[in-house]
């Protein structure tokens, strides 16, 4: 958005002009947020920045709507961006006894009871920890009963990453400017927004685009956009046509991992789901996923599959048109060789979860070059440190993070979080859908490494493949909770949910 700003200041407009737009946009979705807002009082508190310019903009029209306005600025005339200096003045010309304009002083100046607090210290440009006195009048907002509206981020929070100061301020509104910032839909940025509006700045169209695409930090998919790249079947498919899946899953002591993700394959519209899992494991799938095809192979001391499948397996993944590897595997050390060895030889889509993970610490850079991009890796903060072999990484920039390894082991990497975020070879990212606390139960990692294998032998590609399953996902979890407890949701239910979502939202 700065280099958005920066190219339509240099073809001609002012930039006074910009933040005249991003105040009335602001004002306006306040206006509708808290009508009537002739009827209440309004405190605005502007820093001394281009932020702080909007805050003076947006007090100046909520006072021509009739509220009854009081500002309480750090900023002067002479201490003021530019065009903040500017608005500063218009709105001191317009004081009367329903809007009034003060310096800060200290925080004995804010006692009263405000319908309506208007956050405009810090936008985008800030980052680190608070300081006095911007620490204070952020937790004196926290504190305060009145409902805050930030102005494109709510101060304390870091727009690129979403890491957020112990006192930034909670937003009942955020209104940004232009775009979603990351920090808005990233770590602590959907706790502290509140409901998000994206405001239009009158920045022409195409330069917004060409900023967002030669800039922009990642990309969002929509529910059009699923709905556009789902797979669908042709009039005459047949369940070899449709899609095979081989699903290498399960182990004596985890075989709820692999019904649930074999599963997931099948609801995400596979024709066919081969299980490849130790002996000791069939009985148990078989009586819980009765479609699912069990391809019950030699199995170590431990339960789990054994080096003597390796024949077997790869003579599987000739009739598949995408592999899943990982779920329930365990991680005996036969086992992980056996992972290792099959995907060095395999020329199929495929996804990597748990286990599978666990089995290729180390080796995924080699394994990516030979896999050409066709690998989906799909860990959690915890597995996601161990692969790159830094237990203590606290992974701020999340999306640069992302960007950085799937570049490195040439593959989709899925890095599963609220939100997940996917990166692409290419260097493309997206950011999933806003994650839901239901899904804080176990096996759910599980349905989602089912459902991108589902999709892959449907024919998407690997990144959108993700995408896709996240958003699917996320739609049969809130689904689930409009009618019942979001904390008695278990992973199967979101099996149960699935056909409904992809009628409902994301039908062509």
């Amino acid at each position: 958005m700065r280099e958005a700003d920066r190219r339509t200041i240099a073809g001609g407009t002012p930039g006074v002009e910009l933040m005249e737009a991003a105040g009335r946009a602001a004002a306006a979705a306040i206006e509708e947020a808290f009508f009537p807002i002739a009827a209440r009082e309004v405190w605005v508190l502007p820093g001394k920045g281009n932020n702080g310019g909007d805050g003076f903009v947006v007090a100046r029209l909520l006072h021509a709507a009739g509220a009854r306005v009081r500002v309480i600025t750090l900023a002067s005339e002479n201490d003021a961006a530019p065009d903040a200096a500017a608005n500063l003045r218009h709105l001191e010309d317009a004081a009367d006894d329903r809007l009034a304009v003060e310096r800060f002083e200290d925080l004995t100046q804010l006692s009263g009871a405000p319908d309506l607090v208007i956050d405009a210290l810090l936008g985008t440009g800030a980052a680190g920890a608070l300081r006095p006195p911007i620490r204070d009048l952020c937790a004196w907002m926290n504190a305060a009963e009145a409902p805050v509206v930030a102005l494109d981020v709510p101060t304390g929070l870091d727009s690129d990453t979403g890491q957020a100061d112990r006192d930034a301020v909670h937003a009942a509104l955020t209104v940004t400017f232009g775009a979603l910032k990351a920090g808005l839909v990233l770590g602590q940025g959907p706790v502290l927004t509140g409901r998000v509006v994206v405001a239009d700045l009158g920045i022409p169209q195409r330069t917004l685009a060409e900023a967002l695409q030669e800039h922009g930090g990642a990309w969002r998919a929509t529910d059009a956009w699923v709905a556009a790249h789902l797979p669908r079947r042709a009039p005459d498919a047949h369940k070899y046509s449709a899609g095979r899946v081989l699903a290498v899953v399960g182990s004596r002591a985890f075989t709820g991992a692999a019904v649930l993700a074999t599963g997931a394959a099948y609801r995400a519209g596979a024709g066919a789901v081969v299980c490849a899992t130790p002996k000791s494991a069939q009985q148990a799938i078989d009586a819980h996923r009765v479609e699912v095809m069990v391809d019950a192979q030699p199995e170590t001391d431990e339960g789990t599959l054994s080096l003597m499948a390796y024949d077997a397996l790869m003579d599987r993944t000739k009739n598949a048109d995408a592999v899943l590897v990982g779920c329930g595997l365990g991680r005996a050390k036969e086992t992980q060789h056996l992972v290792q060895a099959l995907l060095r030889r395999l020329d199929r889509p495929a996804v990597l979860d748990a286990d599978g993970l666990h089995a290729v610490v180390g080796k995924l850079e080699d394994l990516g070059a030979r896999t050409e991009g066709r690998l989906v890796l799909t860990p959690h903060l915890g597995e996601f440190r161990r692969l790159i072999g830094d237990e203590q990484l606290e992974a701020p920039d999340r999306i640069g993070l992302v960007r950085e390894w799937a570049a490195r082991w040439n593959s989709v990497l899925v890095l599963k979080g609220m939100p997940s975020v996917v990166g692409a070879p290419d260097g493309r990212v997206f950011v999933g859908p806003p994650g839901h606390p239901a899904l804080a139960t176990a096996g759910t990692g599980d349905v989602l490494a089912g459902t991108i294998a589902g999709l892959l032998a449907q024919g998407l590609a690997p990144a959108e493949a993700a995408v896709c399953a996240l958003h699917v996902g996320t739609a049969a979890v809130e689904r689930f909770a409009k009618t019942r407890a979001p904390q008695s949701l278990v992973a199967s239910d979101l099996l149960e949910e699935m056909p409904f979502v992809l009628r409902e939202r994301f039908a062509a």
